[in-house]
């Protein structure tokens, strides 16, 4: 694409957010963001398509800006093969391997090319988009870091159809492993089985709801499970909501679970009709019976119903901080870039969940993942919910 054409898309880029973003520059000032605009228009003619689009990621991440941010088409997402998952700044382990190397499942992430972890990290973090905080910081990174042109542009690796990991089995010995990337349509296809978490809840034995939304309950239906990771019409959710609340009068059940780790996000007034069907079950133990399972996934509006479970069902938040913060700005909508085809998305509202400030809604019981409980299939917030049941139930 020519040097005028992207000119032109990068002042309708900055026009449009300025205009129709609530608050733009609430976390740096409109002067930096225009020396660094101004530096990337002078640049134009000796820059690549990618290098320009990865320019423009670090612009809109210096907005640090939850709901903010610009991507590329599809195709640009080739990817290596690697499932990793941030457990710490220096532990990156492989929790779902290539199929044609196993032996790489747990292993740590030492090097690519011959780039350090702690610069991989640096680098990346740096145009990784709609991050809040270290979780959904820590969520992205695990993603970006995978992305073969990303990593080459970034200078991490020497090349974007092929490159070199270097690892830390688990064993204790070194391996490097030359891996060659692959579309984004056949990534998942390229991985061995993803780790299966042991729980007594399984869709398949759910009594109502869909993939995304169910319930089931256990313990001769004195605990209910409600999964939620995704977000039905309201007309949908309501539909489920009462056939819920028929089904918990019904059997009995006193303990309610919501498991939002999953939920990144959707229209967080349609979760309110759960919160407004179960809120007028008497039999619910609303002491000590509600729980909500959060961890860095649990984003936007996952985060804004686990923050009205906290407030109106008086519930326990179990497992790891929320990826976005309480009070933040928020409600996305999109346009798109007339000739780079680049998707830009915006926060239209400020939403202010909670009184004090804070990296994530905080868990009143924080449970951190650990490599030897994940590789085991061990979930220890299931694990710890039902144990403090069990502990209310013999008092």
């Amino acid at each position: 694409m020519t040097a005028e054409k992207w000119e032109v898309d990068i002042e309708n880029l900055i026009k449009t957010l300025e205009s129709k973003h609530i608050n733009l520059y609430h976390s740096i000032s409109k002067d930096e963001v225009k020396q660094e605009v101004d530096s990337l228009l002078h640049q134009l003619p000796k820059l690549s398509n990618d290098e320009i689009f990865i320019s423009l990621s670090k612009i809109i991440r210096s907005l640090d800006d939850s709901h903010t941010g610009i991507w590329a088409q599809s195709e640009f997402y080739e990817s290596y093969p690697l499932d990793f998952f941030v457990f710490d700044e220096a532990e990156i382990r492989v929790i779902r391997a290539p199929k044609n190397n196993p032996e790489l499942l747990g292993a740590k992430l030492l090097r690519i090319d011959n780039t350090s972890l702690e610069d991989i990290t640096r680098k990346v973090e740096s145009v990784i988009q709609c991050a809040d905080n270290w979780y959904s910081k820590s969520e992205r990174l695990a993603r970006y870091m995978r992305y073969a042109r990303i990593l080459k542009i970034l200078g991490i690796s020497e090349n974007e159809s092929s490159t070199n990991f270097e690892f830390l089995l688990e064993n204790g010995s070194p391996k490097t492993v030359k891996l060659e990337a692959i579309s984004e349509v056949e990534y998942s296809a390229s991985l061995g089985n993803p780790i299966v978490l042991e729980s007594p809840f399984h869709f398949d034995k759910s009594l109502i709801g869909t993939p995304y939304l169910w319930y089931q309950t256990i313990e001769e239906h004195t605990t209910g499970y409600i999964y939620f990771a995704g977000y039905p019409n309201a007309l949908q959710m309501r539909r489920f909501s009462v056939a819920l609340s028929r089904d918990i009068i019904q059997r009995g059940t006193k303990n309610i679970i919501i498991d939002v780790r999953d939920n990144g996000g959707g229209n967080f007034f349609v979760g309110l009709e759960l919160v407004k069907l179960l809120a007028i079950i008497d039999q619910i133990d609303w002491q000590k019976g509600v729980y909500v399972i959060t961890g860095r996934h649990t984003y936007s509006a996952g985060m804004s119903n686990t923050a009205h479970f906290k407030e109106l069902l008086n519930a326990k938040i179990v497992g790891e901080p929320t990826g976005a913060n309480p009070n933040d700005y928020q409600d996305a909508e999109m346009f798109q870039l007339k000739n780079s085809k680049l998707w830009v998305q915006f926060s239209k509202r400020y939403y202010r969940f909670q009184d004090s400030v804070s990296n994530g809604i905080i868990p009143d019981v924080h449970i951190k993942p650990n490599w030897n409980d994940l590789k085991n299939g061990i979930d220890l917030n299931i694990l710890w919910i039902l144990e403090d049941i069990k502990r209310n139930e013999s008092q």
